[in-house]
């Protein structure tokens, strides 16, 4: 079941679908010991990236991996408001959850939630939710974004023919913990390698639902003013970097390289039409959702948690040497 979302879907528009949805049941023990084999387990997951295609992929197969195995699974979303998934499972957690999952969550904006998880002794397994262990999660799978970068950024520098003297542009977006992180690590990777950070510091996506309009944008300001001032662009997500190919073909220019993350479908047919976007990172979202579904079974069945409270799993470089025989997952 999923509640309350707005979805924006494709790359190019962002539409918005509204649904009324169901919470979770109403049995208000505590749920300690993962409710016990044999008895449904209540499952309040939320995320504020539904708008985003890895977010809605993600979330909405959690939600049906769930349901095959009889689980009552809600979902709650927003569109980057945390005050309301803080209210939502805040409320779910009264009215009878046994386990929350958290979908791409920045761990700054949760605190109302964790608190009461913790106060009803209710676990919290998460989807990408850091870059480091957090104790207020039991488990935290996600990807290394130390090799998401030291990929893209090998990728440009194949692309570009080296990196010394190159002017690099760096789309990021802080607000995600994740694209923060190897955002900042591919821009002290550029630098140590000799390249010069186009605009002189790293450009800030505001929404992710329209990140490609504002890359788009950012990149065909930068090259009406400097026309001989860029060589690539390292971008942290696909969404956005496909903004970026887009204003580098709008300009005619084929000397200019980007570089992605996520393997959409969409960027794939573009590393494969041999244009500015040259390579991305497949996240497999889907064997990262596989193994919390397993933790949570574990849980469910006996009470047990994961050994480990922090997974980080490897992506896939993309390029023009393998998309041809890729299949993409979102």
């Amino acid at each position: 079941m999923r509640a309350d979302f707005k979805a924006i879907v494709g790359f190019t528009a962002v539409g918005m679908l509204a649904l009324s949805g169901c919470s979770a049941g109403a049995d208000a023990e505590g749920s300690a010991d993962g409710g016990g084999e044999g008895e449904e387990l209540k499952v309040a997951a939320f995320t504020a990236g539904y708008g985003t295609p890895a977010g809605k992929l993600t979330l909405d197969h959690f939600v049906d991996e769930g349901e095959e195995r009889g689980w009552d699974v809600t979902l709650y979303t927003s569109d980057f408001d945390y005050d309301k998934i803080n209210s939502d499972i805040q409320s779910a957690i009264t009215q009878g959850a046994d386990v929350i999952l958290a979908g791409f969550p920045d761990p700054r904006q949760i605190a109302p939630l964790v608190t009461a998880a913790e106060q009803a002794d209710i676990p919290i397994f998460s989807i990408d939710g850091g870059v480091e262990p957090n104790e207020d999660f039991v488990v935290d799978v996600t990807f290394d974004q130390t090799q998401l970068a030291e990929l893209t950024v090998g990728a440009l520098e194949e692309a570009m023919g080296g990196l010394e003297g190159k002017d690099v542009m760096v789309i990021g977006h802080d607000p995600h913990v994740g694209i923060m992180t190897r955002s900042n690590i591919a821009v002290d990777m550029l630098e140590e390698a000799g390249a010069d950070i186009a605009g002189g510091q790293m450009r800030q996506v505001l929404n992710p639902g329209t990140s490609q309009e504002e890359a788009l944008k950012v990149v065909t300001d930068h090259l009406q003013a400097n026309p001989d001032g860029l060589d690539g662009v390292w971008v942290g997500w696909d969404h956005a970097a496909l903004g970026a190919a887009q204003a580098i073909d709008e300009a005619g220019r084929d000397d200019v390289f980007v570089t992605g993350i996520d393997a959409l479908g969409v960027a794939v047919e573009e590393i494969r039409d041999e244009g500015p976007f040259y390579a991305s990172v497949q996240q497999d979202w889907f064997s990262v959702v596989d193994l919390v579904l397993a933790d949570i079974e574990e849980y469910h069945e006996d009470g047990s948690l994961p050994e480990e409270s922090f997974v980080e799993v490897e992506g896939e470089l993309i390029d023009r040497s393998n998309a041809d025989d890729f299949t993409p997952s979102m």
